[in-house]
């Protein structure tokens, strides 16, 4: 396939997961191979609505170089270890997906695959890789090393999402959608009874909404309620909800606290953080704009999910606090517009 060709199928690939709910704004990447020694990737920190075939980048297998001004996805080592890895592979899709994204947090090192979903594309078992934080070296090394291991196509990353990738675009996309089915199986198989409501089902409470205009008229930007069955049961916990996943200490912050209804400590309590759980009723989540806030919401329902079920396995372990620490700081610098 031509590079042009390519590029446009992996532009294409894009708008196709986000309507998938697969991966959402600038979160994860998409690749395909080019040749033996190339592969197309989506840039750095560019919503996948507004990518146009001139944005993707072409990068090389063997060393990652590439041309021009346009940044490929800081993630582009680990597509580069799948096509070393299977030269048959064509095609690699990289997802912060929900369930898959909820069991990285539970200390596992596999999980089974139910024997009537065992196919060309999964074996008996999903592997994960050790943790390390995004865009390293130590990531790379990490993958590759899972990638060795694996029969299937899809292997879950700790504490941060998916990697998944086949001869195709349709193969790699099929793949995602059902190691998503497989995780939220599993997770419930072990009493985890995960709720797939949405994010922002309900209105605010009255005393929730006066608390809410009271903030954002103190505060500014926009501020939204969330009451997703998950966050919910993390705000009835009485210590604050630590980072379980990579986006969370990046876009969230350290912690969110569980605050009474008060404003005060609800002001006080967004001030380092884009979130704020109110006991036993839900969160607010902040951003300078209502797309922003509803970021925020979506990572705090996949935190809570990733909390809630590390506690099924005894082993709810978050990710050490330098990491976060150096994390939300990159992402302030580099990437944020909140602050």
């Amino acid at each position: 396939m031509k590079a042009q060709e390519v590029k446009k199928s992996v532009v294409k690939a894009g708008i196709e997961l986000m309507r998938s709910g697969l991966v959402a704004r600038t979160w994860g990447n998409i690749s395909c191979r080019i040749d033996g020694e190339s592969f197309a990737i989506t840039p750095s920190g560019r919503d996948y609505s507004s990518l146009k075939p001139e944005d993707i980048v072409e990068v090389k297998i063997k060393d990652l170089s590439y041309e021009g001004t346009v940044k490929p996805s800081s993630e582009k080592g680990i597509h580069g270890e799948v096509y070393k890895t299977f030269p048959d592979i064509n095609f690699v899709i990289h997802t912060h997906q929900e369930y898959a994204s909820a069991l990285s947090a539970s200390g596992l090192d596999e999980i089974p695959v139910p024997h009537e979903c065992v196919s060309d594309i999964f074996s008996e078992k999903i592997l994960f890789s050790r943790y390390a934080l995004p865009g390293t070296r130590s990531l790379r090394k990490n993958v590759a090393a899972c990638l060795k291991k694996t029969k299937s196509n899809a292997i879950i990353l700790k504490h941060h999402g998916a990697l998944c990738f086949g001869r195709d675009y349709e193969i790699s996309f099929k793949t995602a959608k059902a190691l998503e089915g497989i995780c939220l199986n599993f997770i419930n198989s072990m009493g985890g009874n995960i709720s797939q409501a949405t994010d922002c089902d309900n209105p605010p409470p009255p005393e929730i909404n006066e608390i809410m205009n009271y903030t954002a008229k103190e505060k500014g930007g926009s501020l939204i309620f969330c009451s997703n069955p998950q966050i919910i049961a993390c705000s009835g916990i009485p210590s604050p909800l630590l980072p379980y996943l990579d986006d969370f200490a990046q876009i969230v912050g350290l912690k969110a606290k569980v605050c009474k209804d008060d404003e005060k400590e609800i002001i006080k309590a967004l001030k380092n953080s884009s979130a704020a759980l109110i006991k036993n009723t839900g969160a607010l989540c902040w951003g300078i704009d209502k797309k922003d806030a509803e970021a925020v919401c979506m990572i705090l329902k996949k935190n809570s999910t990733a909390y809630l079920t590390a506690r099924i396995f005894n082993n709810p372990r978050p990710i050490n606090t330098i990491d976060s620490m150096l994390m939300r700081f990159v992402y302030l610098k580099k990437y944020s517009k909140l602050y």
